[in-house]
């Protein structure tokens, strides 16, 4: 069974959308915890921005883990995550989330 562990930053996926792919890591670093929360973007779902600029989208079953973390945040803006993922069915699945600083 494959799996994978993500670092990176968490930007919902309205804000993906609305930002240029060339700028989305800069976006990400800068990311603020209340957009992350707005009842919108908590709909839109979640991605990973890693440090090497890599875009990795989370599957529905992250979002509310997504939202309990950055919930329970102090950081403001940034919010960097460590996701570990589990292939299950053909597709990746988020299995556990933690804020990393």
């Amino acid at each position: 069974m494959a799996s994978e562990t993500l670092d990176g930053y968490v930007i919902d996926v309205g804000c993906i959308r609305k930002n240029a792919r060339d700028e989305l890591l800069e976006k990400a670093r800068t990311h603020s915890r209340e957009c992350a929360l707005m009842g919108h973007c908590v709909e839109s779902g979640y991605g990973i921005v890693t440090e090497d600029d890599r875009l990795t989208v989370l599957d529905s079953e992250a979002t509310p883990k997504i939202v309990n973390t950055v919930e329970g945040s102090d950081t403001e803006e940034g919010i960097r995550l460590r996701v570990q993922r589990e292939e299950q069915d053909g597709s990746m699945e988020t299995t556990s989330i933690e804020e990393i600083s």
